[in-house]
């Protein structure tokens, strides 16, 4: 039987040897490298049957070097470890292909578990990973927008729940004897979980009507006033939490988000459109120019951030705040709302920059409030 080749490239040279002395002992032949460069380089010169990927590496972008791999092998599989990307960042390395994503430091049963199971598969039609390190919206946004027909499977203390996607929807949820949306808002509240994708089977039936926005929107808004605890706020002081809670459950969020983008553009010379997008990707609002894609456009806004996340405590410029994006025909935007959302401005190429960023902060922070 031919020996397996495999690729592992670590930021870490610890972990890189540690990996390296595991897979050997299970008879595969190793090769590694702590370079994005260089691993692309190997892969080109080599025929390489899996590789392993941290997304942290010095000379480049590990997405760079996920996309460069795809680009020249279109089959290949590339398991990705998690620990020091964000999931902005695990979200655009699913949309890249990774097949897998184990979390570090990964121990020895899950690397060897995990390996031999995709080379036993291939890239095939199965992503398995675990919500720690990519969010159900995120997963749901993806196979929608993708129009992937696909089933969701998620393991959690002995729960297994499914969601089935088609035709850029989801369809189906079923959770022990429950179907339907109330499924669907049960799973946004699981944080830990085992999930597998299963892409190419059909949805039993169709249970589910609402779009995948609207179900994500609601969700939020369940989880918002599960954690409010509303039933429970009795003391006088929480009273007054209970009231100002209320005017957000009242007035569903997407309305509220609406009017605040509404209320900029039409106060604003120099912004003519604007998005709200969660770190994740998923539109929360958006008053952009006719024919713009709204979906399409909040995936781009959470790679972009994702990106300005990273890079700018590296160059050693702080967390980051706020950003600008040139093209030809315009800039746009990118400021932070908070820790769940951005917010994201278009302007023409003439616009009054100064005066932009000072509305877009503002912006940004109604943002935040509303959230």
């Amino acid at each position: 039987m031919t020996t397996k080749r495999i690729l592992v490239v670590d930021n870490e040279p610890d972990e890189l040897e540690s990996y390296t002395g595991i897979l050997e002992r299970q008879g595969f032949e190793v090769h590694r490298t702590t370079s994005g460069a260089q691993a692309i380089a190997l892969y080109k010169r080599e025929d390489f049957d899996l590789s392993l990927l941290d997304l942290k590496i010095p000379d480049m972008d590990g997405l760079e070097v996920l996309a460069a791999l795809r680009e020249y092998d279109s089959s290949a599989a590339v398991i990705i470890f998690t620990a020091h990307g964000t999931k902005e960042t695990v979200v655009e390395a699913l949309r890249l292909g990774a097949c897998e994503f184990i979390e570090k430091p990964a121990d020895t049963e899950t690397l060897i578990a995990t390996v031999h199971r995709v080379l036993a598969r291939g890239n095939g039609a199965a992503v398995r990973g675990n919500l720690r390190s990519m969010s159900l919206p995120s997963i749901v946004q993806i196979n929608c927008t993708e129009h992937h027909q696909a089933r969701l499977r998620i393991k959690r203390q002995g729960q297994e729940g499914s969601v089935f996607f088609a035709d850029g929807e989801v369809v189906h949820a079923v959770l022990d004897s429950r179907v339907g949306e109330e499924v669907v808002y049960e799973l946004l509240t699981w944080e830990n979980g085992d999930f597998e994708l299963e892409m190419g089977v059909s949805p039993p039936e169709q249970t589910i009507n609402t779009s995948w926005s609207g179900l994500l929107l609601e969700g939020m808004r369940h989880m918002d006033e599960r954690a409010a605890g509303l039933e429970e706020l009795d003391a006088p002081q929480r009273q007054q939490d209970h009231k100002e809670i209320g005017k957000m459950t009242t007035r569903k969020r997407s309305e509220v988000l609406d009017e605040i983008l509404s209320n900029l553009l039409s106060t604003s010379a120099d912004i003519e459109g604007a998005i709200v997008v969660s770190n994740e990707g998923l539109v929360m609002a958006s008053n952009l120019p006719r024919g713009a894609d709204a979906t399409r456009f909040g995936a781009s806004a959470a790679a972009l951030l994702g990106l300005s996340k990273r890079t700018t405590p590296t160059l050693g410029r702080g967390d980051f705040t706020q950003g600008l994006v040139q093209g030809a025909n315009g800039n746009v935007i990118i400021v932070g709302a908070g820790d769940r959302a951005v917010f994201v401005g278009l302007t023409p190429k003439d616009a009054n920059l100064g005066m932009v960023f000072l509305e877009a902060r503002d912006t940004a922070d109604a943002v935040a409030g509303a959230l």
